[in-house]
């Protein structure tokens, strides 16, 4: 089985207070977060490193902000005999309208509450508690 080792971006934007995340409805009908691989091409890349990058080559922007939410999460791909971890990351991004630039895949933007609703995969769904815990606890040293 192939290994693999991945970054799972939950990318946002703040518009006037309101925290939109970006969303790929892709053409063979599932709905996800941005992913990444790490250092396919790149020796030593750290998962944030791989982020960053990702991030640059899929949407043209550089991040304002990542944390790494310090989650892994096991997926296991068995038609494509694969196999690896998905590491979470929260990643803020200048607010400003922008497109999936590895294809012709529509985007949407979707406000927290959403994405559990809304999002195909059930490893996409696991990191989502942990962003809102991290929002309300942001939101109270404000």
């Amino acid at each position: 089985m192939e290994k693999f080792v991945k970054v799972l971006m939950y990318v946002y934007r703040d518009n006037n207070g309101k925290k939109e995340f970006f969303v790929l409805h892709r053409k063979r009908g599932d709905v996800v977060v941005l992913t990444g691989h790490v250092g396919d091409h790149f020796i030593n890349e750290t998962l944030e490193q791989a982020a960053k990058r990702e991030i640059k080559e899929e949407l043209g922007v550089k991040p304002k902000n990542i944390i790494n939410l310090n989650m892994s999460i096991f997926v296991e791909i068995k038609e494509d005999d694969k196999c690896g971890d998905e590491h979470a990351f929260l990643i803020e991004i200048p607010n400003k309208d922008v497109h999936f630039l590895e294809g012709d895949e529509k985007h949407k933007w979707y406000f927290l509450k959403e994405l559990s609703g809304i999002l195909t995969y059930p490893n996409q769904k696991e990191p989502l508690l942990k962003i809102k815990e991290f929002f309300d606890k942001y939101n109270e040293l404000i």
